[in-house]
């Protein structure tokens, strides 16, 4: 069996693999890479975590995903579809059209619960009023891409976790992390060559949870 320590040393970046000079940058000129949407309905409160991508790029990560990874797909959906009802001023400050909202992942109840902490704290650091998506009703906050990266481990780990002591290991464990390690675990968690990428991550920071 793989101990905790062993994993991490096999699975921790070194500075050649970090890929430093993308972090807090966009290639969109400075557009936000994701968006954080609220929603409540007749099951309580929902948030769900998008990537904001031009609708050619979108399709061409997913069909490299499904000839690498069988059974697995991208959900894609139109960015007005999404953003239909939204009143923030990112949606009329850039030129959506042919953009598209890939979802990571819907949280709700315990999940979304236990990784709350998590949320403001990424959207303090950035910089980003959270007051839209931590209160009732419904709201979106766009995101920068390295609080958009944070918050997409976050939200990928803490799925399948049944837990909810791991649940809250987990999310703060990624608080702690830096933006160079965020970065190289979201590139493990995303590619379809590393398929245990998100397994690997739990297991590093729930495993000394009995």
């Amino acid at each position: 069996m793989t101990s905790q320590s062993s994993l991490e040393s096999a699975l921790t970046p070194s500075k050649g693999q970090l890929g430093a000079g993308r972090l807090g940058s966009s290639v969109y000129g400075g557009r936000p890479n994701f968006v954080l949407v609220r929603r409540d309905d007749a099951e309580g409160a929902t948030h769900t975590l998008y990537e904001l991508l031009p609708a050619e790029q979108a399709t061409a990560r997913s069909d490299r995903l499904e000839r690498t990874v069988q059974n697995r797909q991208l959900v894609i959906e139109p960015f007005e579809d999404v953003l239909v009802e939204s009143d923030s001023p990112e949606v009329d400050r850039w030129d959506w059209e042919d953009w598209t909202a890939v979802k990571i992942r819907r949280l709700s109840g315990s999940r979304l619960r236990s990784i709350l902490p998590l949320i403001h704290e990424t959207l303090d650091a950035a910089g980003v009023n959270d007051s839209s998506v931590v209160g009732s009703g419904q709201g979106e906050a766009f995101l920068p891409e390295s609080a958009g990266i944070r918050l997409a481990l976050g939200f990928l780990g803490v799925k399948p976790i049944q837990r909810v002591d791991r649940m809250r290991s987990f999310c703060r464990g990624i608080a702690r992390m830096s933006d160079e390690e965020c970065y190289y675990w979201h590139a493990k968690c995303r590619s379809p060559s590393s398929p245990n990428g998100e397994k690997a991550l739990r297991v590093l920071l729930t495993d000394h949870i009995n």
